[in-house]
């Protein structure tokens, strides 16, 4: 499983060398200049890029689509996630409608003909759940990457639930949209096992440095908003490659104890 970490603007560059594959925020990429010209430095040296909506950092409402475009044409993501709306799958589906129908798309595609699709499944329980998941998953469909967000854990009681119920029936890569807090490190590194899952994104090991902690007290980190707005200051630069290295090892299978 490859994994993005995300981080402040000001802590990009030392995040950067542990990984080749990025989730980046649209309405960031248009209001942070400094974090555009990274993003757009990053795809042009060839990494994965996979363009966010930002739903979960703007209280559960996307970006709207024109946003999501105006970023991806300013960066050129390699996959791009479309809008969708938290616990709420008649909505994603009907903006999902209305997005491929749109002349945004239209002109998305023109611009970037090798561009990728991505929406996230979502659902207010599990059989909501499974219903919209089921409708994504067909390959007809143009969506190339299904998103599967942490907050499926509230769901199913736990992401790798969902991934073990889905095992069977999924036909299109996977990726999986932050880290709930109360998924362990065993549990991310099982969830890493799935053929199917492409990648992860998270921030914690970064935040965790900020907080002067190691991977070791995953637990143990104050939870907070807006983490990727902030300004950080003083940060343990050993500690902080040591965190990152560390998780991507999980990530891919590894233990802490093998360091």
């Amino acid at each position: 499983m490859r994994t993005a970490l995300m981080a402040p603007t000001e802590l990009l560059s030392h995040v950067q060398p542990f990984s080749d594959y990025h989730l980046v925020l649209a309405h960031k990429i248009i209001y942070d200049t400094r974090y555009q010209e990274y993003c757009r430095q990053r795809s042009k040296a060839g990494d994965y890029v996979i363009l966010d909506n930002g739903a979960v950092e703007k209280n559960g409402r996307s970006v709207p689509l024109k946003y999501v475009v105006l970023a991806a044409v300013l960066v050129k993501p390699s996959l791009v996630v479309l809008p969708d709306f938290l616990f709420d799958s008649h909505r994603t589906l009907d903006e999902l409608e209305s997005a491929l129908r749109s002349p945004h798309l239209r002109f998305l595609r023109r611009v970037l003909p090798d561009v990728k699709f991505c929406v996230v499944v979502q659902g207010v329980d599990e059989r909501d759940w499974l219903e919209c998941f089921g409708i994504l998953n067909d390959p007809r469909n143009g969506i190339n990457v299904l998103g599967i967000p942490k907050v499926t854990g509230q769901i199913f009681g736990s992401r790798l639930e969902v991934l073990r119920r889905i095992q069977r029936r999924v036909r299109k890569p996977c990726h999986l949209l932050g880290v709930w807090w109360q998924s362990t490190l065993d549990d991310l590194r099982q969830e890493g096992q799935f053929d199917f899952v492409q990648g992860i994104d998270t921030p914690k090991p970064v935040r965790l440095a900020v907080h002067g902690l190691s991977l070791d007290q995953w637990s143990e980190m104050p939870r907070g908003t807006d983490f990727l707005d902030r300004k950080c200051n003083g940060i343990d630069l050993n500690l902080l490659q040591h965190n990152c290295r560390d998780f991507i090892k999980i990530c891919s299978g590894g233990t802490l104890n093998g360091r």
